[in-house]
């Protein structure tokens, strides 16, 4: 059975990447590492050499880094499915206090440590003294594990150039899904601040230039994210973590600050941040860049950097939120509302899982079938619209009724009301007379029509309104004012996502795409047995 959280002793740092491919497998949420070197307890045999936290920062950045790489060695060792399943990983923290405060009696985490892990052999008495005398939230009868590596300890990190300590430190970001490079960044300023540590969260005012936005955390929950990080790994620092709509955020106006931690993309920013100071008459901050840590092996889409957009890009196609039990409909056969944008990509996508096994029922050439001669829709779209919208041999003329409803809500309106429900009954028929264990109703006006209560799960493709509007003018012919129209008629993206169980974006890449749908249908395979 895999503990919930677990606490890792470490006497032999540049080791801690090929133990950790054996505490994946035991541990399931939060793994807490502690240096051996910071102890001041009976395990304690390497002498701490490190006069100040700052000496730490190589040390500890190396650490996040072996863990990162361990994370992606993991994913790429096993197939897409359970790759996408390990994708939020686990939640790796590198405590600090005990660098910090030579008098620290405990050891104390937010969670409590269901499983001790070393990296070499004590005797047991050592063990049990240290257990049950060192940490202070520790389960009753908690197991203990060694995990040895057969190289002998190295040398300690080389101490950065700056070693000193700051009263009050400050950085900011998005902090969306906190990765190795935020812990490193965050960790460099707890290391270097003795008094107190200021993060600002941007909101979502200043997230539209990043990559897949739409998929960032909601404010609340990266603040939180970032409270409970610094809390747990050094709980004696004052903690202030605000939201920021700009750049600057609290460093415009705060004079106790002392020091600014900036990445290296970031840099530029913090010589903003003093020139807005100076002219403030408030004292200039130090700052201190942090490098960008190199994604151990991204693929072709990805960046070359850790980065949340890199953690947002490996969600696509994976289950976000659970399906909620759907008792309006069968539990056979297993029913996929496909939605989204216009020129987002539902076509390829509803393609590729035809190639799979799913019957596809396309609504848009339904409603072709519900438009002709004949039909009851017929008749009522000829009465509501006019005779201008019927085609020399007697078809509804699409392109002229589009260009009637899309100009005008009212008109869009009037269309949806004779049509929708025709569709729906069409439907509705075909999924009960369908002899697949999964359908596919793709529909781009699904959540409109509230045709989501007929599925068991809904599955979303979104690509940036603007990249629509550019496909819409490339494919269709459209005018760019056309375009944006009908771009502008539909569910914005965050709404189309709020709904969806799995998300799609074919802004990549086909052969990207369709990745994304084999690992979609992967998944609900694995959930379907």
């Amino acid at each position: 059975m895999l503990a919930k959280t677990a606490l890792l002793v470490v006497s032999n740092p540049s080791q801690i990447g090929k133990i950790l491919v054996n505490i994946h497998e035991k541990v399931k949420t939060t793994l807490y590492i502690q240096l051996l070197s910071a102890l001041s307890g009976p395990l304690t045999f390497q002498p701490n050499v490190f006069t100040s936290s700052p000496m730490y920062s190589s040390l500890i950045s190396n650490i996040y880094y072996q863990v990162s790489a361990s994370i992606t060695k993991k994913i790429n060792r096993f197939n897409r499915l359970q790759a996408a399943k390990d994708c939020d990983s686990l939640d790796v923290r590198v405590l600090l206090s005990a660098l910090k405060s030579k008098s620290l009696p405990k050891i104390r985490t937010l969670n409590t440590i269901d499983l001790v892990i070393f990296d070499r052999k004590y005797h047991d008495v050592e063990i049990s003294r240290f257990v049950q005398g060192g940490i202070e939230n520790i389960a009753a009868d908690c197991p203990v594990l060694t995990f040895t590596s057969s190289e002998a300890s190295g040398p300690l990190e080389s101490a950065p150039t700056n070693n000193k300590v700051y009263e009050h430190t400050v950085l900011g970001g998005t902090f969306d899904r906190l990765h190795a490079a935020h812990k490193i960044l965050l960790s460099e300023a707890v290391l270097r601040s003795s008094s107190k540590v200021t993060v600002g969260v941007t909101e979502e005012n200043m997230l539209a230039g990043k990559t897949l936005w739409e998929l960032t955390e909601p404010l609340d929950m990266r603040i939180q994210g970032v409270k409970d990080f610094l809390s747990d790994i050094c709980s004696e620092l004052d903690i202030n973590v605000v939201p920021i709509t700009d750049p600057l955020g609290p460093t415009r106006d705060d004079p106790t600050m002392n020091l600014l931690i900036v990445s290296a993309e970031t840099a530029k920013g913090g010589r903003y941040v003093n020139e807005v100071r100076k002219e403030k008459s408030l004292p200039l901050l130090d700052v201190f860049e942090v490098d960008l840590i190199n994604e151990p092996n991204p693929n072709p889409t990805e960046e070359e950097k850790i980065s949340s957009s890199t953690m947002r890009m490996r969600l696509l196609g994976t289950l976000l939120k659970p399906p909620v039990g759907n008792t309006l409909i069968p539990d056979k056969p297993y029913v996929i509302g496909l939605t989204g944008g216009i020129a987002s990509g539902k076509s390829g996508i509803s393609q590729r899982l035809k190639e799979l096994g799913a019957e596809v029922i396309d609504c848009d050439k339904v409603a072709h079938d519900v438009y002709k001669p004949g039909r009851p829709c017929h008749k009522q779209i000829v009465e509501v619209f006019g005779g201008t919208v019927i085609a020399a041999n007697g078809e509804i003329d699409r392109p002229a009724l589009g260009a009637i409803v899309f100009k005008s809500a009212e008109e869009l309106d009037k269309l949806n009301n004779i049509v929708w429900p025709a569709i729906a009954e069409e439907v509705s028929a075909r999924i009960r007379n369908s002899s697949c264990k999964v359908v596919v109703v793709e529909a781009a006006v699904l959540l409109k029509a509230g045709w989501e209560k007929y599925c068991h799960e809904v599955w979303t493709s979104f690509i940036p309104s603007k990249v629509a509007i550019e496909r819409l003018i490339n494919r269709n012919g459209l005018s760019e004012e056309q375009a944006r129209s009908r771009v502008d008629s539909q569910l914005d993206n965050a709404g189309y996502i709020r709904m969806a169980n799995v998300v799609f974006c074919s802004l990549w890449s086909k052969e990207f795409t369709i990745s994304q749908v084999d690992r979609a249908w992967d998944l609900l395979q694995a959930r379907l047995l």
